[in-house]
């Protein structure tokens, strides 16, 4: 809670200097009290909510050993792990702050939970009071978080969704679908991932194994890949980098506008790898003896291969001077590369 509170006071802080940098040099003193009149506020407000209240309640749900369950939260983080049986079970844990310790309980009842289960699917989802109702009540600030703490069966079909909190998933190989607009996205030893998606966050998979498709990205934050074997995967970052460690995949697109690519692993025979990015670094390691096509090309950086390139056209494989493309073959081009960056360079090397 303390970090976003850090960050929606640094974009306070950036909204308000903005349309100051303009004056700054000639009245420096308006920038500057601005800035403190909103950072006391905010101390102010920390000093006022001093008193916690915290309520924990548990359900069960009788999902069977394969029934889908979806979760959906506003602030707070979500966390969800194997357990035996076929039942899951939904650890709730509310926190509010606020003046005083009764001003905190009333917040606590405010803040509702809704929990519905029928046929093998169940739906968790948090509600807050509406805008209105808050007017109404002349009640202008509203520190409530609530936690959800997981274990589900194996084979349980995920959706699990989050304004503003983490998400962790481990141990569940049922179909799973995470996305979040503020905070951290993890999933690790997961049968088959639909989609793993952050605004405001990085977002991790690992150890994951599947026959379908794997879509992970992030507006701002990395996306991270270790040991994940899929049959096609879609990343994408705009201002992180896409790494993509030990996979395999007959398809990969992963592309970023301001954040390096990286790819360790084998080439499938007839795959196709798409790396692309805008103002970063194409690294490949190659694992394996399998051959490719390749065209690579960079605006501003150069191409190196350390793996012997038959080069398409005219173009002298003994010329030692910047490269800024590269086509060719290496073995028997039987995969496809297609590498670009506009101010990066690209390298191709043998893991």
């Amino acid at each position: 809670m303390i970090q976003r509170r850090f960050a929606v006071l640094a974009a306070v802080l950036v909204a308000i200097a903005a349309p100051c940098l303009a004056n700054a040099q000639v009245y420096p003193e308006r920038l500057t009290a601005k800035m403190k009149h909103v950072v006391a506020a905010y101390q102010r407000r920390d000093r006022d909510e001093r008193e916690e209240q915290t309520e924990r309640t548990t359900k069960t749900l009788r999902l069977g050993s394969n029934g889908e369950l979806s979760l959906g939260n506003i602030a707070g983080d979500i966390t969800v792990t194997r357990g035996g049986g076929n039942d899951a079970t939904v650890e709730i844990v509310k926190v509010a702050k606020a003046r005083s310790a009764d001003e905190a309980r009333e917040l606590l009842t405010l803040v509702t939970v809704d929990v519905s289960e029928r046929n093998g699917r169940a739906e968790v989802k948090t509600r807050y009071p509406s805008g209105d109702e808050n007017r109404r009540n002349n009640r202008r600030n509203f520190n409530v978080t609530i936690t959800f703490n997981v274990t589900a069966p194996s084979g349980t079909r995920l959706n699990v969704n989050s304004v503003s909190g983490n998400i962790k998933v481990s141990d569940i190989k049922g179909e799973i679908s995470v996305g979040t607009a503020s905070g951290n996205v993890s999933v690790t030893s997961a049968g088959a991932i639909a989609e793993a998606k952050s605004v405001s966050g990085n977002v991790e998979i690992v150890n994951a194994q599947g026959d379908d498709s794997l879509e992970a990205s992030s507006v701002s934050g990395d996306v991270t890949m270790q040991r994940v074997s899929v049959r096609r995967i879609q990343a994408g970052s705009v201002s992180g980098n896409v790494k993509l460690e030990e996979v395999q995949c007959d398809r990969a697109e992963a592309h970023s506008t301001s954040g390096n690519i990286t790819f360790t692993g084998p080439l499938a025979r007839r795959g196709r790898y798409e790396l692309k990015s805008f103002s970063g670094e194409v690294h490949l390691a190659i694992a394996g003896g399998s051959g490719f096509e390749v065209d690579a090309t960079t605006f501003s950086g150069d191409v190196r291969s350390d793996l012997p390139i038959t080069m398409r056209g005219n173009t002298d494989p003994n010329d030692r001077r910047r490269r800024r493309s590269l086509s060719g073959t290496y073995g028997d081009g039987s995969a496809i590369l297609e590498l670009s960056t506009f101010s990066g360079s690209i390298v191709i090397a043998k893991k």
